[in-house]
């Protein structure tokens, strides 16, 4: 089991960490101060959560963690990098950027076939509502402020994991809609989940930095396992599953779209 187990690690196919995420009404969080809806948001949750029948422990609450831009980057009107099942996008946060390569899948074993190197690699469980499971490979790297993205030789200079596919180096990236987003992201709040506490995270996308209203709002929790040996006990993953089924029933927040932000 020791061997099994570092085999996987080494293949970058154990699961680091596991999330789960909901798509929020938008318009709920209208307004030039969202916070006091994040806030309403948060103590239903807290008081569902702690009541009967679940009686699990919330903590803390969510106040503003990070203010960034988004953009995600792919070639117009032939979308070479979805079509691969691959997401790359861009955050500038104080100025600073740092971009992503994702690729994603339902299947577990495609989505460990191709390990992405980078700063802090990852390979993670996106879990969306009822309880579907996509996985993903991913990376971060740090850019300079006058990096140029606009070929699709800049991502594959970035990761030469793409070289595979023998994209077109000249082929143009442009951003997605022409949308760079403006995103707020509240942070500090956690749930019990035994050995380990589920950390959320509230997330508004808007258009543009002077709009009031977000066009996408999400709620998530994750929990993490640093062992590199997918230590995720029943109680921890029963009581996650418990609290994310309770988060879809809270009717009035809760979006009838199914699919996370970046889908």
């Amino acid at each position: 089991m020791v061997l099994f187990t570092t085999s996987l690690a080494n293949a970058g196919t154990v699961v680091t960490s596991r999330e789960y995420k909901l798509i929020l009404v938008p318009s709920n969080f209208n307004g030039s101060n969202p916070d006091d809806a994040v806030n309403d948001y948060w103590s239903e949750l807290q008081l569902l959560v702690e009541g009967e029948p679940i009686n699990i422990e919330m903590k803390g609450s969510l106040t503003l963690a990070k203010n960034r831009t988004v953009k995600f980057y792919d070639t117009p009107g032939t979308c070479q990098l979805k079509k691969k099942d691959l997401v790359f996008r861009e955050r500038v946060e104080n100025e600073k950027r740092e971009v992503v390569l994702k690729f994603r899948s339902p299947d577990r074993y495609i989505a460990a076939s191709l390990p992405i190197s980078g700063d802090k690699p990852k390979f993670k469980e996106d879990i969306s509502k009822p309880f579907c499971s996509k996985f993903s490979s991913s990376a971060k790297k740090k850019i300079s402020a006058t990096k140029n993205l606009n070929k699709m030789d800049d991502p594959v200079r970035l990761y030469p994991e793409l070289k595979k596919y023998n994209f077109d180096l000249n082929e143009a990236i442009k951003e997605v809609n022409g949308l760079t987003i403006s995103e707020k992201v509240y942070e500090g709040g956690e749930v019990d989940l035994g050995n380990k506490d589920g950390e959320f995270s509230l997330t508004l996308w808007y258009d543009s930095p002077s709009s009031t209203e977000p066009k996408i709002a999400e709620i998530s929790f994750k929990y993490k396992d640093k062992t590199n040996e997918e230590d995720y006990s029943e109680t921890v993953a029963s009581g996650a599953k418990k609290v994310f089924t309770a988060m879809q029933g809270m009717s009035n927040w809760v979006s009838d779209k199914s699919q996370t932000k970046t889908s």
